[in-house]
């Protein structure tokens, strides 16, 4: 399996064998013993057992454990429909937060972002959510208020999952902010200054097709931008 990492692969490509604790992501699938490429694309494992394929699919397809980003849609008694950028709304139980209660839940108004962890997806049923992790506690999870909301590519948002991604380690030397990545190509970037939300934003869209060395020059030019009054 090493010998294919970060080499390009065609779909129906064997990859190879089934591990118990190895996790699939997008483009992946398992036949029988074997892993088996779904999409033309770069094998890539950002941590250890884990897989993926990367390419520059638009089109969000649900996994589960994937972390996403989503926008509040609807409200019903029970919970709320979620856009995640999947061909069909998310559900989102009322009670799939930390501590909540039926008498004691979040209540959330339609056009709020929530960083959520899918536990559902399954073809034949809609994706469903919840805002914790799987020790039961928030961990992040949960409302975004304020900041902003940042569309990429799929590609670019495992690349900025990466432990060693150089653009979120270059821009972190510069500036303070906070963000959340969801693996359905969405951003959220929360920083003191509007200014400051914006150059970060137009860094990490830019930072996509470039190399390390580049990604570094290029922070360290918008530098006086982030401090100047």
């Amino acid at each position: 399996m090493e010998s294919k990492i970060d080499k390009v692969v065609y779909p129906g490509d064997k990859v190879g064998q089934v591990d118990v604790k190895l996790r699939l992501g997008p483009g992946l699938l398992q036949h029988q013993d074997s892993i088996v490429a779904t999409k033309c694309g770069i094998l890539r494992s950002p941590q250890p057992k884990y897989l993926w394929v990367e390419n520059n699919q638009k089109r969000y397809v649900p996994a589960v454990e994937d972390m996403v980003i989503g926008t509040i849609t609807d409200r019903h008694v029970d919970g709320y429909k979620v856009d995640i950028g999947a061909a069909a709304p998310a559900v989102l139980p009322a009670l799939a937060f930390e501590g909540a209660t039926k008498k004691n839940r979040p209540n959330l108004a339609v056009g709020t972002l929530v960083y959520a962890r899918v536990v559902l997806a399954n073809k034949d049923m809609d994706p469903e959510l919840v805002c914790y992790s799987a020790r039961n506690k928030a961990d992040g999870y949960g409302e975004l208020a304020d900041g902003y909301l940042l569309q990429c590519s799929i590609g670019l948002a495992y690349m900025l999952l990466d432990e060693s991604c150089a653009v979120l380690s270059a821009l972190g030397k510069q500036v303070p902010y906070e963000i959340a990545v969801g693996m359905n190509g969405r951003v959220w970037i929360n920083a003191a200054q509007r200014r400051h939300t914006v150059l970060i934003s137009n860094c990490i869209l830019n930072s996509e097709f470039l190399q390390p060395n580049q990604i570094k020059a290029m922070v360290a030019k918008l530098s006086p931008h982030f401090f100047s009054k």
